[in-house]
């Protein structure tokens, strides 16, 4: 390959990284408004009789309730633990218990404390009981609680269901791992002439929660109800922990394609999605998410500022609108739901369905995910990542040695040109056809193809980015440790050793790797790359920068033995 080429080509990939670095990709929002936004003029106020949802034709004894002061509801499941509030009967906590929300680690943050930002905090606050992680925020208890039930055009009568104390006569649940779903009810005093029936369903070995609600009008007049659903704001997360550069904030699916927001765009105008399969909140690795079983009109993200460390901050809640409807006395019309609090681990997703699993959404999937796939295959017989990445870094060089050995020859070969072609450039350097049609001449009597050196690297391109978003987004590899300091394989190296490994390994490449004649510039500017790359690697997760570094260590063995073998001389 010719120098001005491969020079080129690392400079590309130098700016592709430090690009994604330092300016990552907004969420795409969706352009089309016809798919995100509900069509007003669909929208029409119908009878119970009209809904598909169910609605009762008969009439309703009357479900007295005695208020009561408000109490929690625990429900513990071999996955996670949560908490009911009868006071708007709302879920105000779900803990993981699998997942921690932050892992102790050194970092030189604790000494640098501008390194936080990068390299995050050796012991961020605890902000959650257990350090577990916690699926429900609470930022907006007077807005929108999770389970919480609105009414449009109503707000006294929104106010008094957020006051009101549902009644159940269950004080806790537990399920075992081999134990049968539970049900909990929660039934409302009268409101207005409105009461509210919430049938939640818990699973021993699943995240998903089957959620049933019934609005039963006792008034004695038809009540015209625009009900809307609010589902969650995502999980919390420490201040202190570093953040990743994948998209965080609003999603959803329409007709199979994953499609994510802005939550800044949705301030002033919410966004209305109709016709999705379900919406959410997510991160790079967890997920609130809700998909109608019944018929909604629309989906809806809204954003609510919050102050965050003395900055203005919007954070999203979504939710689901059902129909307008005018409903008749003594009658009832139900609701129900899929909802998912948990991480995006694809065995789970696939057991909630409707395409959940699309949200782990990875950079050139059909390569990430057998990668990823074969990476987990391999912690099944090693059980630690960090071992794990080691070997299928050796797996992937064994299966591009062919190519990359190939490459690495026809380089040499062309550094055994050189001479001869800086004489045939100054010999017909005013004739620049006949140059060509030389120089040509004698790449083919030596046997030598003028891009063999580029397509081992250009190979490897593809490969790199796929595993950067598979292990930037696995949270297999999550709070996963290696050795030593190496606690967290998925965020940077809190001391900044692999990082620093990983340059002196590339430098000890570019020395050892045939270069040809290369002016002065060029020199210059590929001296300086090590450094740049070794800037960059200290904000990738741990297991990337590991991957790097055998890779480089394996092709410095590949070019000791390379350097090491004779090849023919070049003929004229």
């Amino acid at each position: 390959m010719e120098q001005k080429t491969l020079l080129a080509i690392v400079i590309s990939i130098a700016v592709i990284v430090g690009w994604s670095w330092l300016f990552p990709p907004p969420p795409t929002a969706k352009k089309d408004q016809e798919k995100t936004v509900a069509v007003e003029e669909n929208k029409k106020t119908v009878t119970q009789g009209e809904q598909i949802a169910t609605v009762s034709e008969s009439t309703l004894p009357e479900t007295k309730v005695e208020t009561a002061f408000a109490k929690s509801i625990t429900i513990d499941t071999p996955y996670y633990r949560a908490v009911i509030d009868t006071r708007g009967g709302v879920l105000k906590s779900l803990l993981l218990k699998n997942y921690k929300n932050f892992k102790e680690s050194i970092s030189l943050g604790k000494w640098i404390p501008y390194l936080s930002n990068i390299l995050g905090r050796s012991a961020p606050t605890v902000v959650t009981e257990d350090n577990l992680l916690q699926m429900i925020k609470t930022d907006f208890i007077d807005k929108a609680q999770t389970l919480a039930v609105q009414f449009e055009e109503n707000p006294e009568l929104s106010k008094a269901f957020r006051n009101t104390v549902f009644s159940s006569d269950r004080d806790s649940i537990s399920i075992d791992s081999r134990g049968k779903p539970e049900q909990l009810v929660l039934i409302s005093p009268v409101q207005s002439g409105i009461q509210i029936i919430k049938t939640l369903t818990f699973h021993a070995n699943d995240f998903a929660i089957d959620y049933k609600v019934s609005l039963i009008n006792r008034d004695k007049t038809v009540r015209p109800l625009e009900v809307k659903h609010f589902f969650g704001e995502g999980h919390t997360v420490d201040p202190g922990v570093v953040r990743t550069s994948s998209h965080k904030g609003p999603v959803y699916v329409y007709n199979n394609d994953l499609e994510t927001l802005d939550t800044d765009d949705l301030e002033q105008t919410p966004g209305r999605i109709s016709q999705m399969q379900w919406l959410g909140v997510e991160d790079s690795y967890f997920i609130s998410a809700a998909a109608g079983l019944t018929p909604v009109n629309h989906g809806f993200i809204e954003a609510h500022p919050i102050f965050e460390g003395g900055k203005r901050v919007l954070k999203p809640v979504f939710g689901m609108t059902l129909p307008p409807v005018d409903l008749n006395p003594n009658k009832q019309i139900e609701s129900s739901f899929a909802l998912y609090y948990g991480p995006k681990v694809e065995s789970e997703m696939m057991k909630f369905g409707r395409n959940l699993v699309l949200s782990h959404d990875l950079t050139l999937e059909a390569l990430a995910k057998p990668l990823l796939n074969i990476l987990t295959w391999i912690h099944s017989y090693v059980g630690n990542y960090g071992v794990s990445i080691v070997f299928l870094t050796i797996l992937v060089r064994l299966c591009l040695f062919p190519l990359t050995y190939k490459g690495s020859k026809s380089m040499k070969r062309m550094q055994q040109l050189q001479p001869k072609m800086v004489k045939l450039r100054e010999r017909l350097k005013d004739n620049k056809e006949k140059l060509n049609a030389e120089m040509m001449d004698l790449y083919k009597k030596n046997k030598v193809n003028p891009v063999g050196g580029c397509f081992p690297v250009l190979l490897q391109l593809p490969i790199f980015f796929a595993l950067y978003s598979a292990l930037s987004t696995a949270v297999e590899l999550r709070h996963e440790p290696f050795f030593g300091w190496i606690v967290d394989l998925s965020a940077p190296d809190g001391l900044g050793i692999t990082p620093i490994l990983m340059g002196i390994s590339m430098f000890g490449i570019q020395k050892m790797t045939p270069t040809g004649m290369m002016d002065p510039t060029q020199a210059k500017i590929m001296s300086m790359l090590p450094i740049v790359f070794t800037f960059f690697t200290f904000t990738f997760p741990t297991g990337l920068t590991i991957y790097w570094v055998t890779s480089n260590i394996l092709s410095l063995g590949q070019q000791y033995f390379i350097n090491r073998i004779k090849v023919p001389e070049m003929s004229d």
